[in-house]
């Protein structure tokens, strides 16, 4: 981590009285490097072709939740609406 001081930058602090190169604060380095991100959203888009299958149990379970009726009661017709309006859709 030492290292990666520049003793440019920190010679105030270690005493010094002027940078050993006076024009280094001042000097911009060329460099004409392509700075554009290359990103490949392939794999995003392979994993959104392909079916969840953690919430296919889910599914399963709930189709057979509104099946039974055990869903449809008053109570959870009102806690439902009332976590909708508190948490959104």
């Amino acid at each position: 981590m030492i290292d990666n001081i520049n003793a440019n930058q920190v010679g105030h602090i270690l005493g010094k009285t002027s940078l050993s190169n006076p024009d280094a604060t001042n000097r911009r380095v060329q460099d004409d490097t392509d700075a554009t991100l290359h990103v490949s959203f392939a794999d995003l888009i392979n994993q959104a072709k392909e079916p969840p299958t953690a919430d296919a149990a889910a599914v399963a379970e709930a189709k057979e939740l509104l099946l039974s009726g055990e869903l449809t009661s008053l109570e959870n017709i009102h806690s439902a609406a009332k976590n909708m309006l508190q948490f959104g859709v």
